[in-house]
């Protein structure tokens, strides 16, 4: 018999487009390190803003960049993050909260400010 695994109801709805893909890279001695969307990590690349000496740390999937950041944070051994402002509830009413004065992302809706 197959066995099938329950989905909360609540979150069904939930798109799975919002995970964007992360880099971090470091560029010691010139730049430190740098975590970004991939998208960001390429242009910077290409515009010679992180050398070509520069090495991938690691890769993380995550909704915002608060998220990101926090992941980022236990990768490397360091402090937890702590986000820019205070956490607000989503306008859109879906029940997450974000930070409008950090990336201005909801974990579910996506850019909101």
């Amino acid at each position: 018999m197959k066995s099938r695994r329950r989905v909360n109801s609540a979150v069904r709805w939930l798109p799975n487009y919002m995970k964007k893909v992360y880099e971090a890279w470091d560029d010691e001695p010139d730049g430190g390190i740098t975590l970004a969307e991939v998208n960001i990590i390429q242009t910077n690349l290409a515009n010679g803003l992180l050398s070509k000496d520069a090495r991938l740390l690691h890769r993380i999937e995550a909704d915002t960049f608060e998220e990101a950041q926090a992941v980022h944070n236990i990768k490397m051994g360091w402090s937890p993050f702590v986000p820019e402002g205070k956490p607000k509830a989503c306008p859109q009413n879906c029940g997450a909260v974000f930070y409008p004065e950090g990336s201005g992302e909801c974990p579910n809706c996506g850019r909101i400010c």
